[in-house]
């Protein structure tokens, strides 16, 4: 999967409900790719997308929880103004760019690496 791929991959998790992700998504070639990913099993690749749906759209808060780390100390860390991380826990709205940057900080899986993005 290419960067550009990724991007559109990533995005359109952030932004569909996951039944047009879904179909967007299940039948691309570039999705065959994907570790667990079987062309040949499409109830079993839908939870593939599943998996990486969640991962994607993982919020704040249980970033934060995953951190160990109060909201105080979790605002501290990444330089967010305390208020806007208890916005985000509350109404959501954390932009996706934020949130793989805080799960590569955290140490979680990289998400070019479970979709197979070429460096």
């Amino acid at each position: 999967m290419t960067y550009a791929t990724y991007s559109e991959f990533v995005r359109s998790a952030d932004e569909l409900p996951f039944d047009i992700f879904r179909a967007r998504w299940l039948l691309r070639p570039e999705c065959n790719n994907i570790k667990g990913f079987d062309p040949g099993d499409l109830d079993h690749s839908t939870g593939v997308l599943q998996d990486l749906y969640n991962e994607i759209r993982c919020p704040i808060s249980s970033l934060r929880a995953i951190s160990g780390l109060s909201q105080k100390k979790f605002a501290d860390r990444f330089a967010i103004p305390c208020r806007t991380v208890q916005n985000w826990e509350a109404r959501g709205g954390c932009p996706i760019y934020l949130r793989l940057l805080i799960r590569h900080s955290l140490g979680l899986p990289s998400l070019e690496e479970l979709l197979g993005v070429e460096p």
